[in-house]
């Protein structure tokens, strides 16, 4: 028996130490390439045909961007020729993150040199979060940008699997020909935000854009309520959701250059519309908290500021603040922030707490550059830029470590275990302390990434990363070995106490025999055709999960309204944003071969153990 016992030790011992040497060794990083994958070879023949019909003449390539839906099966892809002179011709289109199952969305043919239609699916405006065009955070509906230069911006609202293209707000126009020709009845519109559960939206909008206010539309975007209404002298500027949607923070600006005016100033109205009430007689929101008590915001003189939403305790973070130009994000945990300044000559990363107390300096050092500093997904690094050279840093300011040099772009994995640049033109990964480097694609390939500050180019399960080529002349997708395809689940015709359809796919193909759970209790299995039929359960918030065997599971919230409050137009039933569960929490690591050699290396010691206890025992 002691002899036995000095073994188990042994063996836990080993086994302590196996995973220990695979969560910290760089070495262990192992990652690899499963296909690169051409998206915008696969768009092409459709734009091809779209110029042959409207009888363009260009002598230049298309240009191309993409945009992740929130599950990261599916990309929306804008395809457009834009000259300096002439006409411009746009088309956007959404297919699935193998290249398949491509449709267009809405295409401009017709256009012309006066009124040059842009419709923009992945579109994104610099320093405005709330500007670019984005997909619900369901994955059932895309707010696209849309304008005629100097005649209107205003956004249209797409369906990605059936036929709806409406604008948004007061106007109902339907097609691109509807809103070419009654462009002047469009309202000017910017901020366009979807709330967290993707069950509405907000919108500053006016045909006067002196005079922008503040609406909130639902998922079609048609106009919900109107939430303010300033005097002529003033305007709405910026809003932003609460991150539990129940709250929205605003800002208004004097268009006459006054600034003591009563409506002046930064405001926190509720979704309904009620409890409307001024925090502050100046600022410009840039963020709510992790915990949605206090705003962020910077006044007329780029100081960077936040304040309880009561308006009490207010705390300066910094004097110069630019909003278009620098970072502010806070970690994963949401127990601290990071902001960037560029100013008097010297870049400064600062760390501070989730309040924007105890501010302290964690990098400095001169020059007017883009430094780009960004969280680690796991909250233990951030990763910065100093002129070309790529940094890690811990917290506390020690372990600086140089990843690589001459680079273009970088990009955390979501799984923080490793990062992403692109130097010489192709694309690499390396550990957090730069001590493995394994390169992605071969040399001279003008590889991009196409994230900035707000979007990511990895998908959001880490197993595909969308690059572009040659300045935006092509789009690729780098799908690496080791992750399984995504479940995406969606709700047909779900109506309170009726019979509905639940369907699950993946790449738009049905999926059989999917476990669907309502709120973790089994409510049965997909057919042939990826359909579930069941009971739409009372009004309430539910969470329905899709598995199978081989696939990513799919979390999505299904909220059910009461009939009596719904809009007569409406659908009562909302599908909302993924929650976490505990497959879902961790997605971004599951996938990764050094944690899938560690689990097999710890499941032998076991068996090891196992059978010498066993022998023992005989």
């Amino acid at each position: 028996m002691p002899g036995t016992l000095k073994i188990i030790l042994f063996l836990t011992l080993l086994i302590s130490s196996i995973s220990t040497c695979f969560a910290a060794s760089s070495g262990n990083l192992n990652v690899s390439v499963e296909e690169i994958i051409p998206i915008s070879q696969a768009v092409e023949p459709y734009f091809d045909s779209l110029v042959e019909s409207s009888g363009i003449n260009v002598n230049e390539e298309p240009l191309f961007h993409g945009l992740w839906g929130p599950d990261g099966s599916r990309l929306v892809i804008d395809a457009f020729f834009n000259p300096m002179t002439g006409t411009g011709l746009y088309a956007v289109y959404v297919l699935n993150a193998d290249g398949s199952g491509i449709r267009e969305l809405a295409s401009t043919p017709n256009n012309t040199k006066e009124r040059s239609l842009s419709i923009r699916g992945a579109y994104w405006l610099i320093g405005n979060p709330c500007s670019w065009s984005q997909w619900s955070p369901d994955g059932s509906r895309i707010g696209i940008y849309t304008n005629i230069f100097t005649l209107r911006d205003f956004y249209v609202i797409a369906d990605p699997d059936n036929t709806l293209i409406k604008t948004a707000g007061e106007c109902n126009y339907t097609t691109v020909d509807e809103i070419r020709e009654n462009i002047l009845d469009l309202e000017w519109q910017t901020n366009f935000m979807w709330n967290p559960e993707g069950t509405k939206a907000l919108i500053i909008m006016d045909q006067d854009p002196r005079s922008y206010q503040l609406y909130l539309l639902d998922p079609d975007g048609y106009v919900l309520q109107k939430l303010t209404d300033t005097s002529a002298s003033d305007r709405v500027e910026t809003a932003l959701w609460s991150h539990d949607g129940k709250k929205i923070t605003y800002s208004i600006t004097s268009t006459t250059g006054q600034t003591a005016d009563e409506e002046t100033g930064l405001w926190i109205i509720n979704e309904n519309g009620t409890e409307n009430e001024r925090l502050t007689d100046n600022g410009i929101a840039i963020a709510w908290s992790p915990d949605d008590s206090r705003v962020f915001y910077i006044d007329e003189n780029f100081s960077l500021y936040s304040v309880k939403i009561d308006g009490t305790d207010e705390v300066q973070l910094s004097t110069s603040f630019a909003r278009n130009e620098d970072v502010f994000s806070f970690s994963p945990d949401g127990k601290s922030l990071i902001f960037s300044t560029v100013n008097d000559g010297k870049a400064t990363i600062s760390l501070a707490d989730s309040t924007g107390k105890n501010v302290k300096v964690l990098e400095e050092f001169p020059g007017h550059i883009v430094i780009k500093p960004s969280w680690s997904p796991k909250g233990d690094k951030i990763a910065f830029t100093q002129g070309t050279d790529l940094y890690t840093i811990n917290l506390d300011g020690t372990g600086k470590k140089l990843i690589s040099s001459a680079i273009k772009d970088y990009e955390w994995h979501p799984s923080g275990d490793f990062i992403s640049f692109v130097s010489s033109t192709s694309v690499f990964v390396a550990s957090p302390d730069g001590s493995t480097k394994i390169q992605l694609t071969e040399d001279d390939n003008n590889y991009r990434f196409l994230a900035d500050r707000y979007r990511n180019g990895w998908s959001p399960d880490g197993s595909r990363l969308l690059v572009s080529q040659g300045g935006f002349k092509g789009l690729f997708v780098i799908e690496l070995e080791g992750y399984e395809d995504p479940l995406s689940i969606d709700f047909l015709t779900p109506i309170e106490g009726e019979n509905c359809k639940l369907r699950v796919r993946c790449m738009s193909e049905p999926i059989a025999n999917a476990l669907i759970t309502l709120n973790e209790n089994e409510i049965g299995f997909t057919n042939n055709s990826g359909i579930l039929n069941y009971s739409c359960p009372a009004a309430g918030r539910y969470v329905i999960n899709a598995s199978k065997a081989g696939y990513r599971s799919a979390n999505k919230v299904l909220i059910v309204e009461d009939t009596s409050s719904a809009s007569p137009e409406k659908s009562v039933v909302s599908e909302t944003s993924s929650v976490p569960s505990s497959d879902s929490e961790n997605e971004g690591t599951s996938g990764s071969v050094f944690q899938v050699s560690g689990f097999r290396g710890t499941t032998v010691v076991l068996f090891l153990l196992f059978f010498i206890c066993r022998r023992n025992s005989l």
